[in-house]
């Protein structure tokens, strides 16, 4: 089952990368009273949207490895089950016999 955080952390990867790309492409002045502000909003929030989008994918990606490490952990647990039950059966039916 597809985690819904990859392809949102992917989407918010790309779009800040097309913000951010944007913002320095096209820097934005805004005339005021005082004269030009050099104010690109673009170019923050592009970085903070790359950011994003990086957590939630490195978050799933690390969810997705510990539910491997458990799964592991829990066949490597079976399998040493499995092989120490015929040991156990044998000591208990020696026992049985005394």
């Amino acid at each position: 089952m597809l985690d819904v955080r990859y392809p949102i952390g992917y989407l918010f990867l790309i779009l800040g990368i097309i913000l951010a790309g944007y913002g320095y492409a096209n820097p934005a002045t805004f005339n005021t009273a005082g004269g030009p502000l050099p104010l690109n909003i673009d170019v923050p929030w592009g970085i903070l949207m790359f950011l994003f989008g990086l957590a939630t994918v490195s978050v799933s990606k690390l969810d997705e490895v510990r539910a491997l490490e458990a799964l592991s952990l829990q066949e490597a647990a079976k399998k040493t089950e499995r092989e120490l039950a015929p040991e156990d059966r044998r000591d208990t039916e020696n026992n049985s016999d005394t």
